[in-house]
């Protein structure tokens, strides 16, 4: 798991090196407690936390910043604002768990969706920071859909 964590590590750093980022983003995890279950406690074991430590740290080292976003609702949420989506069986029995069905019936894989809503809820953020004024969903409720309204209402980016 240690030399695990080292590789996942190096991989974020040499991709956020290669593609010229800034920022790495990260949600904000609770690991704290035991948790019931014997698969969710292996889970929960796993090296995740000394993932972010480690990157923090040698993001530090090459001068990037760290910043870690609400993580409530990120997977369960669809990115277009559609709703909560359907996962695996709620959509049908051959459909495989890490697959999810919007409310439109767009299929997308969950990851991707829930990476989509955490980039948005840190260019979010940054938004409620510099346009106090402009008025944003409940954090747990931001995707990427929001991003793309305060993009189109504030003309951030044309």
């Amino acid at each position: 798991n240690t030399m695990l964590s080292r590789k996942v590590t190096n991989a974020i750093i040499s991709f956020a090196v290669e593609h010229g980022a800034d920022v790495i983003v990260f949600e904000h995890l609770d690991t704290s407690g035991k948790k019931k279950g014997s698969r969710k406690q292996k889970l929960h074991l796993w090296k995740h936390r000394d993932i972010q430590k480690l990157t923090e740290y040698k993001a530090h080292q090459l001068g990037m910043r760290i910043s870690h976003v609400c993580a409530w609702g990120t997977s369960k949420l669809a990115f277009d604002g559609s709703g909560e989506v359907k996962r695996g069986k709620e959509v049908s029995k051959t459909t495989p768990y890490n697959v999810c069905c919007f409310k439109n019936e767009k299929q997308y894989n969950c990851d991707l969706s829930a990476s989509y809503n955490i980039g948005a809820r840190y260019f979010l953020r940054e938004i409620s920071i510099r346009y106090k004024d402009y008025e944003l969903p409940a954090t747990p409720k931001r995707t990427l859909s929001d991003l793309w309204k305060a993009n189109r209402e504030l003309g951030l980016v044309s």
